[in-house]
């Protein structure tokens, strides 16, 4: 087993312009790989773990937290969005230059899926018009209700769009429970797994914490800004289940190498059933779907589950059938592998960087699996 190949890949990439990473591989619940290189912030080394903040690759514990739900009786893959937000129950569709009543019923499943109809515009009127109501802190909730006016780019289940979907999935976990999707998290996530270093609220000392975030521009460099998130996600009462995650990459290897592990954590606790986790795995994408999903372009060889990229052909990746992860908006990675008990989290901080998806990921995954296997 020899990691030197990966280990000269990841001191490359500085060259290809990411400032600082960090990387841990367990496998069997045990850390087989860890290396951290570059910089923490301009000019300062990245001599000690940092804080990232892992945007959609909060989607993968937002799935968790509502398939415990529905372990737990208190939610159905089936169950219509508006049951727990009556504001969902007249939706509208765009077709073409017209506006019409929606066909069929927005579920659950169709959240998590991806096939709920909604898009990524964080500053559309709705949104924008709930916030200044609000004097620019809109809650979780109010934000979702407000989606709801918004009409959908196609019927319910009839297609695949990266979207807002999981941050609506949010405001359904609120309303099931009566709890946020912080305090759900912390309860059912963060406390059971000892894991101090994940967080939806980041105090001071953890954003000082925070490795400089940076733009990859036109011109190709890395140009520091500002270490925040934009500010539909920055509003303190607006918890993003599919961005607002932050923390160290050990602390999301605890949560992701549970469900490598059958659900069950390093310290033995049981967060997921296997049969939940492989339920999140499965490929939900067909037809119109499927074809919406391979326009993203970097998944080749994968289709979408519950909030997860799964890996459908072998012969594109080092990796098995049935591998399962996603990434963020800054180059984070994971991947969780539960016929290996394989579990890479990989972070960057360097924002609109599309090779991080088309090459870095990839390249690191085939790496991995060249050393192990």
């Amino acid at each position: 087993m020899s990691f030197a190949p990966l280990t000269a890949y990841l001191d490359s990439l500085h060259d290809e312009g990411v400032p600082g990473l960090e990387i841990l591989v367990c496998r069997n619940q045990e850390t087989v790989y860890a290396h951290l290189a570059g910089e923490r912030s301009p000019g300062v080394p990245l001599s000690s773990p940092a804080l990232y903040r892992f945007y959609s690759m909060t989607k993968p514990l937002t799935m968790t937290l509502t398939m415990q739900q529905i372990e737990r009786g208190h939610l159905r893959l089936q169950d219509p969005v508006s049951a727990y937000l009556p504001a969902y129950a007249h939706l509208t569709v765009r077709d073409g230059e017209e506006v019409r009543e929606a066909r069929g019923v927005l579920t659950v499943e169709h959240l998590m899926a991806m096939q709920g109809g909604l898009d990524y515009d964080t500053q559309a009127s709705e949104i924008q018009k709930v916030v200044q109501l609000h004097g620019g802190n809109a809650s979780t909730m109010e934000v979702a209700d407000a989606l709801a006016a918004r009409p959908l780019h196609f019927d319910p289940g009839c297609g695949f769009r990266y979207s807002l979907c999981h941050d609506v999935l949010g405001a359904v976990l609120e309303a099931a429970t009566g709890k946020t999707l912080s305090q759900l998290a912390r309860e059912n996530i963060f406390d059971p797994l000892e894991v101090e270093d994940l967080t939806f609220h980041p105090t001071p000392a953890q954003r000082a914490s925070l490795a400089s975030q940076y733009l990859w521009t036109e011109e190709g460099r890395a140009v520091e800004v500002e270490n925040e998130m934009e500010p539909l996600f920055s509003m303190p009462r607006y918890e993003s289940g599919g961005a607002g995650l932050m923390g160290s990459i050990a602390g999301y290897m605890r949560f992701a190498d549970a469900l490598s592990c059958g659900g069950v954590a390093e310290n033995g606790v049981h967060i997921l059933s296997p049969e939940s986790i492989a339920e999140m795995a499965r490929n939900r994408q067909s037809g119109q779907a499927m074809d919406d999903f391979r326009k993203i372009g970097h998944k080749r060889g994968y289709g979408y589950g519950l909030g997860v990229r799964t890996l459908l052909d072998p012969a594109s990746s080092r990796s098995p059938l049935g591998e399962f992860g996603w990434d963020g908006a800054a180059g984070a990675y994971v991947l969780m592998d539960p016929s290996n008990r394989i579990t890479i989290v990989y972070a960057q901080h360097v924002l609109n960087m599309n090779q991080a998806y088309y090459v870095f990921h990839p390249r690191i995954r085939d790496l991995v699996y060249e050393a192990l296997l």
